[in-house]
């Protein structure tokens, strides 16, 4: 019974290698094959909306821990976490 698992095992294994391979050659075919000025157009738009947006006082990094901390205390955090 082990034999088989591990054969089947080593297939497995080896189909994730090839895949693997093939994968990659996709990702560097593809961005060898980017448009930028076509990715900066179609971004622009969520550009400007940011732009217009006022800018914010705070990243809620701050207000984030505060809850974290009220969570603590009340018990629904483990310690160390």
């Amino acid at each position: 019974m082990t034999g088989d698992r591990d054969i089947e095992l080593r297939a497995f294994v080896e189909a994730w290698q090839v895949a693997a391979a093939r994968l990659e050659a996709l990702r560097r075919e593809g961005l060898c094959n980017v448009e930028v000025a076509d990715h900066i157009k179609a971004l622009n738009g969520a550009f400007e909306a940011m732009l217009a947006r006022p800018a914010k006082s705070s990243s809620g990094l701050v207000e984030q821990q505060a809850i974290f901390a009220r969570k603590r205390n009340a018990g629904s955090v483990p310690p160390g976490r």
